[in-house]
């Protein structure tokens, strides 16, 4: 570990004390209750971390991330710290891909949270993806202005994670680059300014009479490269293929669609995804077909209905490039 990604930690540890100490007194609106599970679990694994014992503060962190995933009760500071520190985590102890995802979620929670990208492109580095790492990067850099207060912006030249690019031209070359460049409005570059909201996968969810589809579970799905993308798509019943798709793609995260039949996923980064829902109709198709193509998705019913008479349905849709420069939309008419 360097000075510099020891003063990421540091910077991690302060953020351990004031959310659960001094930050509460300062804010008594803002602690989490002593009765909330979520809470709990951070406090058991802060000090585990400030003991320097990461991998057992990997197990109550992660059961508070869970928790928090399936019902928000944090507040927005902790949720960072809670981030920050289990991302670390699993990076000091050589979980690179946990570190990852941990980050990822970090990031669509709160797309424009520089150290969350900054810490996603020490992983990327940590993988030896230099692409990936300059793109974080320079994602940190133009959200710098949204660092928290006593918090300073690391120099990624003093970090264990880039030292391998310290005699990298384009290494240099693009730190030279982003480091020039003033900041724009809310941390954001001049050229980002033309819209108040990160680019996004958003969608909408239609009956065929434009009634919206309202509470669906929508899960957006992440593939590691093209490649990948691509074997997903030819749904090929291989063994050696279904191996090789549960290697390269995982899901990312889970929203609702809204009462407009609306969703969206922000603060993603660029690559290749598909998005699935789960949702209920009633009544099945008369035809009844197990499975049929509508929108470009692979609609799948359940063979009997639930309690309620109606029938669960799986929708799954191809994959996709997402470029993070632009809006990504899907529309699905029943």
């Amino acid at each position: 570990m360097s000075a510099q990604r020891s003063t990421v930690l540091a910077l991690a540890l302060l953020f351990v004390a004031c959310p659960l100490f001094s930050h509460q007194k300062s804010q008594p609106d803002s602690v989490p209750s002593a009765t909330d599970p979520a809470a709990s679990f951070v406090a058991q694994g802060s000090k585990l971390y400030l003991a320097q014992k990461y991998k057992q503060a990997i197990g109550p962190y992660q059961k508070a991330l869970d928790l928090e995933k399936q019902k928000s009760t944090l507040s927005p500071d902790l949720v960072r710290m809670l981030v920050d520190n289990l991302g670390i985590s699993y990076g000091l102890t050589g979980d690179l891909k946990h570190s990852r995802e941990v980050f990822e979620f970090g990031i669509a929670r709160d797309p424009t949270y520089p150290i969350f990208h900054y810490n996603l492109a020490c992983t990327y580095a940590e993988m030896d993806d230099l692409d990936r790492a300059l793109s974080e990067l320079g994602l940190a850099y133009r959200y710098k202005q949204n660092t928290m207060a006593g918090q300073e912006f690391p120099d990624p030249r003093l970090d264990d994670s880039f030292q391998r690019y310290l005699k990298n031209r384009r290494f240099l070359d693009f730190l030279k680059s982003v480091e020039q460049q003033p900041a724009g409005k809310n941390g954001s570059s001049p050229a980002a300014q033309d819209s108040s909201n990160p680019p996004a996968i958003r969608g909408t969810l239609l009956h065929t009479a434009a009634e919206p589809i309202a509470g669906a579970q929508v899960t957006l799905q992440v593939f590691d490269d093209e490649a990948c993308a691509k074997l997903f798509d030819a749904q090929s019943d291989s063994p050696q293929d279904s191996e090789k798709l549960s290697t390269c793609s995982r899901d990312l995260f889970t929203v609702q669609s809204d009462a407009k039949g609306e969703f969206v996923f922000s603060g993603v980064q660029p690559g290749w995804y598909a998005v699935r829902f789960l949702w209920n109709i009633d009544p099945k198709p008369s035809s009844g077909p197990s499975a049929d193509h509508i929108s470009g998705f692979l609609v799948i019913y359940a063979a009997q209905p639930d309690v309620s008479g109606r029938y669960d349905t799986l929708s799954q849709g191809p994959a996709f490039h997402f470029d993070a420069a632009r809006d990504y939309s899907i529309e699905f008419k029943y």
